[in-house]
């Protein structure tokens, strides 16, 4: 595309994320191009459309991005804003006090998300995720009976500080016996505790989308809160969107899912280790302020990763 045609597709979605008002030539040239006519302008305009970049709403209209459009500018124009200094000590603030227990932590994520894009957000536990051992006592309630607090001696050198990988195959290298039949009581404990941790997807923020202007239509809201609700539904579409990327931004009729068709979904992943991962995303209309979106997400996945790192999740 040739650098004019880029900057006017630049301004159009600069303007229409910002005003949710269709963009014309005279407000283009009164605010970007003042060196160029209207009619240079509205040329470029009908160009952009003819090559599905824009459309008019309307014959009198001004133009809009298509779904072409935003992935054009995603892809080749957008540059990060930088994240205001006062926006990072909210962040900062908010995730340095989250709860230490998983549930916690990752609805105080999918908050603070929601709070810094103003789009409804959505949080994911790290995939993966693996129980620490942190300390195993056994103690004796009946003759035939113990209660799995007691010191063992061995068991908690053994096991104490250990990722639930590693208490497994201590498990499987154990012999017959009391400590084998303990340990083997702790991997089931730990398989529930994962099995839980891995299903775990919260989200908020429903109210910034009703302040949307593209989901004044409560069906279109409806679709979006259906998605949002299936729990295990979006567990395997974050999945499927995210893959193994850092990063993922999916426009409108990219999505998969009918339901979301008529948004835009910017997800990326966060975690306590490069091994253990979770998705952090947002959803919101495809007049997304993408840049700014990026930016804050990404420094809220940086936060929630110390956060997790430092509580051990």
């Amino acid at each position: 595309m040739e650098s004019r045609k880029q900057a006017i597709l630049r301004a159009v979605v600069h303007e229409f994320t910002t005003s949710a008002v269709p963009v014309g030539s005279q407000a283009l040239q009164s605010r970007y191009f003042v060196n160029l006519s209207s009619a240079t302008i509205r040329s470029e305009l009908a160009e952009l459309a003819e090559a599905g970049y824009l459309a008019q709403p309307h014959t009198s209209a001004g133009r809009i991005p298509t779904d072409h459009g935003y992935r054009y500018f995603v892809d080749f124009l957008m540059d990060l804003e930088a994240v205001p200094e006062s926006v990072r000590t909210y962040i900062r603030d908010e995730l340095v006090k989250a709860p230490s227990d998983v549930q916690g932590l990752v609805e105080k994520v999918a908050m603070t998300a929601a709070a810094v894009t103003q789009n409804a957000a959505v949080a994911s536990a790290p995939q993966g995720s693996q129980a620490r051992m942190k300390h195993v006592d056994v103690v004796s309630l009946e003759p035939t009976e113990v209660l799995l607090i007691l010191l063992l001696d061995g068991l908690n050198h053994s096991l104490a500080g250990r990722l639930s990988d590693e208490v497994r195959r201590h498990y499987q290298s154990s012999e017959l016996g009391l400590e084998k039949e303990v340990v083997g009581s702790i991997v089931a404990a730990l398989d529930q505790y994962e099995k839980g941790a891995e299903n775990l997807v919260v989200h908020d923020g429903v109210r910034n989308l009703v302040r949307q202007p593209e989901f004044a239509e409560s069906s279109r809201l409806q679709q979006v809160l259906e998605v949002l609700e299936e729990t295990r539904y979006l567990t395997v579409l974050l999945r499927e969107l995210i893959g193994e990327s850092d990063l993922q931004i999916v426009i409108g009729s990219e999505n998969t899912s009918a339901q979301l068709q008529g948004c835009a979904v910017v997800l990326t992943s966060y975690g306590p280790s490069h091994r253990l991962k979770g998705v952090l995303g947002v959803i919101g209309p495809t007049r997304m302020a993408y840049s700014q979106t990026v930016a804050r997400l990404r420094a809220v996945a940086h936060a929630a990763s110390d956060r997790m790192a430092e509580v051990g999740v």
